[in-house]
Protein backbone atom coordinates (compact mmCIF):
# COMPACT_ATOMS: atom_id res chain seq x y z
CA UNK A 1 0.00 0.00 0.00
CA UNK A 2 1.41 3.13 -0.86
CA UNK A 3 1.74 5.46 2.32
CA UNK A 4 1.66 9.44 2.70
CA UNK A 5 4.25 11.77 3.63
CA UNK A 6 5.24 15.62 4.23
CA UNK A 7 7.47 15.73 1.35
CA UNK A 8 6.18 15.91 -1.74
CA UNK A 9 2.45 16.48 -1.09
CA UNK A 10 1.37 16.88 2.53
CA UNK A 11 -1.02 13.59 2.35
CA UNK A 12 1.64 12.01 0.02
CA UNK A 13 4.40 9.52 1.13
CA UNK A 14 7.18 8.31 -0.93
CA UNK A 15 8.12 5.42 0.71
CA UNK A 16 6.09 2.09 0.62
CA UNK A 17 5.69 -0.08 3.51
CA UNK A 18 3.08 -3.16 4.48
CA UNK A 19 3.33 -5.22 7.66
CA UNK A 20 3.10 -8.83 5.97
CA UNK A 21 5.74 -10.40 6.55
CA UNK A 22 8.07 -7.49 7.59
CA UNK A 23 6.36 -7.80 11.42
CA UNK A 24 8.06 -11.67 12.04
CA UNK A 25 11.59 -10.43 11.22
CA UNK A 26 11.89 -6.60 11.40
CA UNK A 27 13.44 -6.79 14.54
CA UNK A 28 16.70 -8.32 13.11
CA UNK A 29 16.26 -6.98 9.82
CA UNK A 30 15.38 -3.22 8.11
CA UNK A 31 13.85 -5.00 4.63
CA UNK A 32 10.51 -3.89 3.37
CA UNK A 33 7.68 -5.84 3.20
CA UNK A 34 5.34 -6.28 -0.11
CA UNK A 35 2.68 -4.24 -0.06
CA UNK A 36 -0.57 -5.41 1.52
CA UNK A 37 -4.04 -5.50 -0.26
CA UNK A 38 -6.78 -4.65 2.11
CA UNK A 39 -9.89 -6.99 2.03
CA UNK A 40 -12.96 -6.24 1.44
CA UNK A 41 -14.97 -4.29 4.02
CA UNK A 42 -18.54 -5.93 4.69
CA UNK A 43 -21.64 -3.73 4.00
CA UNK A 44 -22.86 -1.79 7.03
CA UNK A 45 -25.85 -0.25 8.54
CA UNK A 46 -25.68 3.10 9.98
CA UNK A 47 -27.05 3.41 13.35
CA UNK A 48 -28.44 6.74 14.01
CA UNK A 49 -27.16 8.59 17.09
CA UNK A 50 -28.30 12.13 18.16
CA UNK A 51 -24.05 13.36 18.05
CA UNK A 52 -24.24 12.53 14.56
CA UNK A 53 -26.59 14.03 12.71
CA UNK A 54 -25.14 17.65 12.31
CA UNK A 55 -21.90 15.67 11.50
CA UNK A 56 -20.09 15.49 8.31
CA UNK A 57 -20.36 12.80 6.41
CA UNK A 58 -16.91 9.98 5.97
CA UNK A 59 -13.75 11.84 5.26
CA UNK A 60 -12.95 10.66 1.62
CA UNK A 61 -9.39 8.36 1.26
CA UNK A 62 -7.96 10.76 -0.81
CA UNK A 63 -8.14 13.24 2.30
CA UNK A 64 -6.83 11.06 4.35
CA UNK A 65 -3.10 10.40 5.50
CA UNK A 66 -1.88 6.97 5.45
CA UNK A 67 -2.69 3.94 7.96
CA UNK A 68 0.97 3.88 10.54
CA UNK A 69 2.08 0.90 9.03
CA UNK A 70 4.57 -1.72 10.74
CA UNK A 71 5.98 -1.94 14.10
CA UNK A 72 5.45 1.04 16.99
CA UNK A 73 7.20 2.06 19.69
CA UNK A 74 4.25 2.71 22.14
CA UNK A 75 6.36 4.60 24.85
CA UNK A 76 8.07 7.30 22.28
CA UNK A 77 10.75 7.77 19.40
CA UNK A 78 12.28 4.47 19.21
CA UNK A 79 15.69 3.88 19.74
CA UNK A 80 18.19 5.45 16.59
CA UNK A 81 19.22 1.74 16.70
CA UNK A 82 15.84 0.38 15.91
CA UNK A 83 14.79 2.84 13.51
CA UNK A 84 15.38 0.88 10.22
CA UNK A 85 12.69 -1.46 12.20
CA UNK A 86 10.21 0.47 14.20
CA UNK A 87 9.45 3.70 11.96
CA UNK A 88 6.44 5.21 14.49
CA UNK A 89 5.54 6.12 17.77
CA UNK A 90 2.96 6.82 20.39
CA UNK A 91 2.59 9.78 22.22
CA UNK A 92 0.45 9.21 25.39
CA UNK A 93 -1.17 12.49 26.17
CA UNK A 94 -3.35 12.92 28.90
CA UNK A 95 -6.48 15.11 29.41
CA UNK A 96 -5.80 17.22 32.05
CA UNK A 97 -2.13 17.91 30.85
CA UNK A 98 -3.39 19.35 27.25
CA UNK A 99 -6.42 21.42 28.96
CA UNK A 100 -5.77 22.50 32.68
CA UNK A 101 -8.45 25.12 32.94
CA UNK A 102 -12.02 24.40 32.00
CA UNK A 103 -12.76 25.85 28.30
CA UNK A 104 -9.53 27.01 28.30
CA UNK A 105 -6.46 26.42 25.55
CA UNK A 106 -4.38 23.96 24.89
CA UNK A 107 -1.36 24.16 26.77
CA UNK A 108 1.53 25.46 25.20
CA UNK A 109 4.98 22.59 24.59
CA UNK A 110 2.21 20.02 25.43
CA UNK A 111 3.05 16.41 25.20
CA UNK A 112 1.83 16.71 21.66
CA UNK A 113 4.01 19.13 20.60
CA UNK A 114 7.12 17.60 22.08
CA UNK A 115 6.05 14.62 20.11
CA UNK A 116 5.88 15.93 17.02
CA UNK A 117 9.15 17.97 17.34
CA UNK A 118 11.06 14.73 18.18
CA UNK A 119 9.14 12.85 14.78
CA UNK A 120 10.60 15.74 12.84
CA UNK A 121 13.89 15.28 14.30
CA UNK A 122 13.88 11.82 13.27
CA UNK A 123 13.05 12.40 9.93
CA UNK A 124 15.97 14.91 9.52
CA UNK A 125 18.40 11.91 9.97
CA UNK A 126 20.09 11.08 6.92
CA UNK A 127 18.15 7.96 5.53
CA UNK A 128 15.96 7.55 7.94
CA UNK A 129 13.20 8.13 5.99
CA UNK A 130 9.89 9.46 7.66
CA UNK A 131 8.58 9.14 11.38
CA UNK A 132 4.62 8.35 11.72
CA UNK A 133 3.03 9.69 15.05
CA UNK A 134 0.11 8.44 16.78
CA UNK A 135 -1.68 10.33 19.42
CA UNK A 136 -3.05 8.00 22.53
CA UNK A 137 -5.99 10.32 23.76
CA UNK A 138 -6.70 9.74 27.69
CA UNK A 139 -9.12 10.90 29.23
CA UNK A 140 -11.22 8.11 32.51
CA UNK A 141 -8.53 8.62 35.24
CA UNK A 142 -6.17 11.13 33.41
CA UNK A 143 -9.17 13.46 33.41
CA UNK A 144 -8.67 17.21 34.83
CA UNK A 145 -10.90 17.60 38.06
CA UNK A 146 -12.64 20.42 36.83
CA UNK A 147 -14.28 17.54 34.37
CA UNK A 148 -14.13 14.82 36.28
CA UNK A 149 -16.99 17.07 38.62
CA UNK A 150 -19.83 18.03 35.51
CA UNK A 151 -22.38 16.17 35.50
CA UNK A 152 -22.66 15.59 39.39
CA UNK A 153 -18.84 14.80 40.57
CA UNK A 154 -15.73 11.94 40.45
CA UNK A 155 -16.60 8.37 40.58
CA UNK A 156 -13.93 6.29 42.81
CA UNK A 157 -13.18 3.17 41.00
CA UNK A 158 -10.65 0.12 41.74
CA UNK A 159 -8.39 -0.98 38.96
CA UNK A 160 -8.94 -4.54 39.31
CA UNK A 161 -5.42 -4.91 38.17
CA UNK A 162 -3.26 -3.44 40.49
CA UNK A 163 -5.78 -3.22 43.29
CA UNK A 164 -5.53 1.23 43.08
CA UNK A 165 -8.35 3.31 43.53
CA UNK A 166 -8.35 6.53 41.22
CA UNK A 167 -11.44 9.08 40.31
CA UNK A 168 -13.39 9.26 37.01
CA UNK A 169 -15.71 11.59 35.80
CA UNK A 170 -19.20 10.73 34.53
CA UNK A 171 -18.02 10.17 30.99
CA UNK A 172 -22.14 9.10 30.24
CA UNK A 173 -23.47 12.37 30.96
CA UNK A 174 -24.10 15.26 28.60
CA UNK A 175 -21.87 17.49 30.55
CA UNK A 176 -18.71 15.68 30.61
CA UNK A 177 -19.55 14.92 26.88
CA UNK A 178 -19.47 18.60 25.41
CA UNK A 179 -16.45 19.08 27.58
CA UNK A 180 -14.49 16.27 25.75
CA UNK A 181 -16.30 17.55 22.71
CA UNK A 182 -14.43 21.22 22.91
CA UNK A 183 -11.16 19.68 23.77
CA UNK A 184 -11.33 17.05 20.64
CA UNK A 185 -12.00 20.25 18.84
CA UNK A 186 -9.04 21.93 19.78
CA UNK A 187 -6.98 19.27 19.40
CA UNK A 188 -8.32 18.76 15.67
CA UNK A 189 -7.45 22.74 14.98
CA UNK A 190 -4.38 22.27 16.08
CA UNK A 191 -2.74 19.00 15.32
CA UNK A 192 -5.11 17.70 11.96
CA UNK A 193 -3.10 19.53 9.38
CA UNK A 194 0.17 18.46 10.83
CA UNK A 195 1.78 16.00 8.00
CA UNK A 196 3.90 13.75 11.57
CA UNK A 197 0.15 13.16 12.96
CA UNK A 198 -1.45 10.14 11.26
CA UNK A 199 -3.60 8.68 14.13
CA UNK A 200 -5.75 9.93 17.30
CA UNK A 201 -7.58 7.62 19.41
CA UNK A 202 -11.05 8.20 21.44
CA UNK A 203 -11.15 8.30 24.88
CA UNK A 204 -14.26 9.97 26.24
CA UNK A 205 -15.97 6.53 27.54
CA UNK A 206 -12.36 4.84 28.81
CA UNK A 207 -11.81 4.39 32.42
CA UNK A 208 -8.20 3.35 33.40
CA UNK A 209 -6.81 2.47 29.92
CA UNK A 210 -7.69 3.91 26.84
CA UNK A 211 -10.00 1.00 26.14
CA UNK A 212 -13.45 2.35 26.32
CA UNK A 213 -15.24 -0.92 25.90
CA UNK A 214 -13.55 -2.50 29.47
CA UNK A 215 -15.55 -0.82 32.94
CA UNK A 216 -13.37 -2.75 35.48
CA UNK A 217 -16.48 -5.35 36.46
CA UNK A 218 -13.40 -7.53 37.86
CA UNK A 219 -14.21 -5.43 41.04
CA UNK A 220 -18.10 -6.02 41.84
CA UNK A 221 -17.24 -2.65 43.43
CA UNK A 222 -17.00 -0.68 40.07
CA UNK A 223 -20.32 -1.41 38.73
CA UNK A 224 -22.25 -0.36 42.13
CA UNK A 225 -19.98 2.75 42.21
CA UNK A 226 -20.94 3.68 38.62
CA UNK A 227 -25.17 2.80 39.05
CA UNK A 228 -25.06 5.20 42.36
CA UNK A 229 -23.28 7.67 40.26
CA UNK A 230 -26.21 7.55 37.57
CA UNK A 231 -24.70 5.54 35.22
CA UNK A 232 -26.94 3.07 32.93
CA UNK A 233 -26.06 0.65 29.94
CA UNK A 234 -28.15 2.86 27.59
CA UNK A 235 -26.49 5.97 28.44
CA UNK A 236 -22.83 4.33 28.37
CA UNK A 237 -23.87 2.46 24.91
CA UNK A 238 -24.40 6.10 23.73
CA UNK A 239 -21.37 7.26 24.56
CA UNK A 240 -19.28 5.05 22.63
CA UNK A 241 -21.33 5.92 19.53
CA UNK A 242 -21.21 9.61 20.31
CA UNK A 243 -17.49 9.42 20.87
CA UNK A 244 -16.78 7.52 17.29
CA UNK A 245 -19.39 9.47 15.81
CA UNK A 246 -17.13 12.61 16.60
CA UNK A 247 -14.15 11.32 14.65
CA UNK A 248 -15.32 13.33 11.68
CA UNK A 249 -14.15 16.62 13.52
CA UNK A 250 -10.87 15.44 12.18
CA UNK A 251 -10.63 15.53 8.58
CA UNK A 252 -7.03 14.17 7.25
CA UNK A 253 -6.28 12.18 10.35
CA UNK A 254 -6.74 8.68 10.92
CA UNK A 255 -9.32 7.68 14.19
CA UNK A 256 -8.24 4.41 16.68
CA UNK A 257 -10.98 2.44 18.48
CA UNK A 258 -9.41 0.24 21.13
CA UNK A 259 -11.97 -2.53 20.88
CA UNK A 260 -12.51 -5.70 23.76
CA UNK A 261 -15.58 -7.50 24.37
CA UNK A 262 -18.04 -5.02 25.69
CA UNK A 263 -18.20 -5.47 29.92
CA UNK A 264 -21.96 -4.07 30.25
CA UNK A 265 -23.55 -3.33 33.65
CA UNK A 266 -26.88 -3.96 34.03
CA UNK A 267 -29.09 -2.13 36.42
CA UNK A 268 -29.62 -4.45 39.42
CA UNK A 269 -25.60 -4.59 38.89
CA UNK A 270 -25.14 -7.98 37.53
CA UNK A 271 -22.27 -8.03 34.75
CA UNK A 272 -22.02 -9.72 31.86
CA UNK A 273 -19.83 -9.59 28.46
CA UNK A 274 -21.54 -8.87 25.33
CA UNK A 275 -18.81 -8.97 22.15
CA UNK A 276 -22.20 -8.78 20.14
CA UNK A 277 -22.41 -5.33 21.04
CA UNK A 278 -18.69 -4.70 20.58
CA UNK A 279 -18.95 -6.29 16.76
CA UNK A 280 -21.90 -3.21 16.16
CA UNK A 281 -19.82 -0.58 16.96
CA UNK A 282 -16.97 -2.03 14.53
CA UNK A 283 -19.49 -1.29 12.30
CA UNK A 284 -20.91 1.50 13.87
CA UNK A 285 -17.53 3.00 13.11
CA UNK A 286 -16.95 1.90 9.86
CA UNK A 287 -20.56 3.29 8.97
CA UNK A 288 -19.97 6.36 10.38
CA UNK A 289 -16.25 7.47 9.67
CA UNK A 290 -15.84 4.87 6.50
CA UNK A 291 -11.56 4.25 6.40
CA UNK A 292 -10.82 6.74 8.90
CA UNK A 293 -11.99 4.15 11.47
CA UNK A 294 -9.27 2.15 12.55
CA UNK A 295 -9.68 -1.00 14.46
CA UNK A 296 -7.81 -1.47 17.51
CA UNK A 297 -7.35 -4.27 20.26
CA UNK A 298 -4.76 -3.93 23.27
CA UNK A 299 -4.45 -7.05 24.52
CA UNK A 300 -3.10 -9.64 21.93
CA UNK A 301 -0.31 -12.46 23.29
CA UNK A 302 0.25 -16.26 22.67
CA UNK A 303 -1.83 -17.73 22.82
CA UNK A 304 -4.39 -15.38 22.10
CA UNK A 305 -7.38 -14.85 24.85
CA UNK A 306 -9.96 -16.98 23.77
CA UNK A 307 -14.06 -16.71 24.45
CA UNK A 308 -15.35 -13.87 23.64
CA UNK A 309 -12.10 -12.46 22.46
CA UNK A 310 -11.79 -15.11 19.64
CA UNK A 311 -15.38 -14.12 18.43
CA UNK A 312 -14.43 -10.25 18.44
CA UNK A 313 -10.91 -11.11 16.36
CA UNK A 314 -13.01 -12.84 13.97
CA UNK A 315 -15.48 -9.96 13.64
CA UNK A 316 -12.05 -7.53 13.31
CA UNK A 317 -10.58 -9.98 10.28
CA UNK A 318 -14.12 -9.63 8.26
CA UNK A 319 -13.97 -5.75 8.46
CA UNK A 320 -10.67 -5.73 7.33
CA UNK A 321 -8.18 -3.04 7.57
CA UNK A 322 -7.29 -0.56 8.83
CA UNK A 323 -6.34 -2.49 11.91
CA UNK A 324 -3.48 -1.86 14.41
CA UNK A 325 -2.68 -4.10 17.26
CA UNK A 326 -0.76 -3.67 20.82
CA UNK A 327 0.71 -6.34 22.23
CA UNK A 328 0.05 -7.72 25.91
CA UNK A 329 2.25 -6.06 28.77
CA UNK A 330 6.00 -7.88 28.61
CA UNK A 331 4.84 -10.36 31.34
CA UNK A 332 1.44 -11.39 29.79
CA UNK A 333 3.00 -11.35 26.07
CA UNK A 334 4.23 -14.81 25.48
CA UNK A 335 6.48 -14.96 22.70
CA UNK A 336 7.10 -11.75 20.84
CA UNK A 337 7.56 -13.58 17.08
CA UNK A 338 4.39 -15.66 17.69
CA UNK A 339 2.44 -12.72 18.43
CA UNK A 340 3.77 -10.84 15.52
CA UNK A 341 3.04 -13.29 13.18
CA UNK A 342 -0.42 -13.92 14.64
CA UNK A 343 -1.01 -10.20 13.53
CA UNK A 344 0.14 -10.06 10.60
CA UNK A 345 -1.86 -13.18 9.87
CA UNK A 346 -4.99 -11.10 10.84
CA UNK A 347 -4.13 -8.65 8.10
CA UNK A 348 -3.09 -6.10 10.72
CA UNK A 349 -1.38 -2.32 9.37
CA UNK A 350 0.62 -2.48 12.48
CA UNK A 351 1.52 -3.64 15.72
CA UNK A 352 2.95 -1.51 19.20
CA UNK A 353 5.47 -3.41 20.86
CA UNK A 354 5.93 -4.64 24.48
CA UNK A 355 8.02 -1.98 26.52
CA UNK A 356 10.88 -3.88 26.66
CA UNK A 357 10.78 -4.73 23.21
CA UNK A 358 14.90 -3.65 22.76
CA UNK A 359 15.74 -6.79 25.25
CA UNK A 360 14.02 -9.02 23.11
CA UNK A 361 16.19 -11.56 21.21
Amino acid sequence: MTGVGRRASPWRRNRVVGLLPALVVALASCGQAAPHTPSSTPTTTPIPTPSASSRPGPVPLADLKSVIHGLVDRTGPPPVDFLGSVTNFVVVAPWSELQPTQGGPLASDNAIDQAIAAAESLDAGAGQGTVDLKIRLMAGVDAPDWAKQLGGGAVDLVNPQSGTNATVGRFWTSAFGEAYDDLWSKLAAAYDGVPAVHEITVARCMTFTDEPFLRNTGDPSNAQALLAAGYSLAADEQCEEQEIALGTTWRHTRVGVAFNPYQAIEADGSTTTDEPFTGTMMQYCRSQLGPQCVLENNSIRTPPLAGAYSAMYLSMEEFGVPMTFQTASDDKIGDLQTTLSWAAGLGADAVELPQQYVDQP
